[in-house]
């Protein structure tokens, strides 16, 4: 009888390892696909950061796409702006709530466009990298219906600075800045800004731009993380050629 239990024992012992051993292996592939069926496959995650890694640092990438001569027309009516459509610099920034390094340049950007804001037009332009920034379009979707009701900017700010881009906190930014709930739900929840996101997204694909940030200042195209003194060079460029 011992020998009896003590082989039953072992035989206990061993099918639990067996079950526990398959119950983590099934963990692990749940664990896997469900990260692939929200983020892509790993090939493919793999595949767009190395594209965007090199093009989007703290320098100024020397093989941007070219210069846009005609940019004004990439200034839409309905694009958030900031400034004097006569001011001599204007800066067209395609930029993606959800991009990190939109994210940790954000704070440069708003500095920089704070001290020459009496020469600056800033125009907002959606560049949601949906691939790999499963929140960028839903955030896209709200600033605008913030900007249909004069309070883009804040709103912007806001993203930035919280970077919790739930659905739940697009609710509360918007009675934070006291827009108007009925207005803002009917927006948000109708999509009744993807046609103009849409058109952003068409307008970075025409000139070649490959991701975010970029900024189309004067007709230059500039990528990157830009660094003070770089914007400082920038703008005190073409201030010199006025």
């Amino acid at each position: 009888m011992p020998q009896t239990s003590k082989s039953g024992k072992y035989f206990f012992i061993s099918l639990a390892s067996i079950v526990g051993l398959l119950l983590i292996i099934f963990l692990f592939y749940l664990i896997y696909y469900t990260i692939q069926l929200r983020y892509g496959s790993s090939e493919t995650i793999q595949k767009i950061v190395s594209t965007y890694e090199k093009n989007f640092s703290s320098i100024i990438d020397k093989d941007a796409p070219a210069d846009v001569a005609n940019y004004q027309t990439l200034i839409k009516s309905d694009n958030p702006k900031k400034g004097e459509a006569t001011a001599p610099i204007t800066i067209i920034a395609f930029m993606d709530f959800e991009c990190p390094y939109c994210q940790d340049n954000y704070s440069v950007f708003k500095y920089v466009t704070n001290k020459y804001s009496p020469v600056l037009q800033i125009v907002f332009k959606n560049l949601p990298l949906t691939e790999i920034h499963s929140n960028a379009l839903p955030s896209a979707l709200a600033a605008s219906c913030a900007n249909d009701q004069g309070k883009f900017w804040e709103y912007y700010d806001r993203l930035y600075t919280d970077k919790n881009l739930t659905e739940e906190n697009f609710y509360s930014l918007a009675k934070t800045l006291n827009l108007d709930s009925v207005q803002f739900d009917n927006c948000y929840k109708n999509k009744i800004h993807i046609n103009q996101i849409e058109a952003d997204l068409q307008d970075a694909a025409k000139i070649g731009l490959r991701g975010t940030p970029t900024y189309v200042v004067n007709g230059e195209v500039v990528e990157g993380e830009i660094t003070n003194q770089q914007w400082d060079d920038l703008i005190i460029k073409y201030l010199n050629k006025k």
